[in-house]
């Protein structure tokens, strides 16, 4: 069953509650996410030759990143692609963004999209789920997809090989969260619990039990194997735009 098949009765004002609520509880683990929002968006606005880019989000959730773009670029055709059917109706009753429901794991995720080449591949936090070579097949079908010039912008916590960087990290990490007031945030998992129980999300719940993935909570790929994996992809180049810690937002152009 895909998530356009679910009998959903999800009210936009409901949807926008608990994304606001998802946001909320996403700074508590990463207080600067809004920022790393904005460096996307301007990437893709300063990459894009055209006013209305067609821009891909991978593993787009609830479709935070996506309006962060849409704001910044009105006119751009957000299309997203997630496997959890909950974050799926969230993005879709609050936004409208076209979604494809695929698990990204699967190497024939391509084949659903409803536009062939695309301007700009985007995500956030959400690819260290990937294996390696999961990574490495995505990458690769990410090139293809990218019109000559496009750009992909991966942002995301990847890790060191470094327990002196790990601790570092850890510990201006903690202090960050101390000062931005975030400490005291929901939690991931106290969020999903409360949502199970929202009765217009009922039927994607159900569904979301139904296939419950396997993907593990980070795969340790290092930034420099991120940018081999890119080049390797076939994108001409690949680096940084934005850094704190561990925490990377890597570009890479076709």
């Amino acid at each position: 069953m895909t998530v356009t098949e679910l009998l959903m009765s999800l009210t936009p004002t409901l949807a926008h509650a608990w994304i606001d609520r998802w946001d909320r509880q996403q700074e508590g683990y990463l207080p600067d996410r809004e920022l790393m929002f904005a460096v996307i968006a301007d990437a893709v606005a300063a990459n894009a030759d055209r006013p209305d880019p067609v821009v891909l989000d991978v593993a787009c959730g609830p479709g935070s990143l996506g309006a962060r773009i849409r704001e910044r670029l009105p006119q751009a055709r957000v299309i997203g692609i997630d496997a959890d059917p909950v974050l799926l109706e969230l993005a879709r009753t609050a936004y409208g963004f076209e979604l494809v429901d695929h698990n990204l794991a699967d190497p024939a995720w391509a084949a659903g999209l409803p536009a062939g080449q695309v301007d700009a591949i985007v995500s956030t936090t959400a690819l260290h789920w990937l294996y390696s070579d999961q990574l490495a097949a995505l990458y690769r079908q990410a090139a293809q997809l990218l019109r000559p010039g496009g750009i992909l912008l991966n942002g995301d916590d990847m890790a060191t090989h470094a327990t002196d960087i790990d601790q570092l990290h850890e510990a201006i990490g903690t202090r960050q969260l101390e000062r931005e007031g975030v400490t005291d945030r929901e939690n991931w998992a106290d969020w999903w619990n409360a949502i199970t129980a929202e009765p217009e999300l009922a039927t994607a719940v159900a569904e979301r039990e139904i296939r419950r993935w396997e993907h593990p909570s980070d795969s340790g790929t290092t930034y420099e194997e991120h940018l081999n994996l890119l080049r390797a992809a076939g994108f001409r180049t690949a680096g940084s735009i934005w850094q704190y810690g561990r925490r990377h937002i890597v570009a890479a152009v076709s």
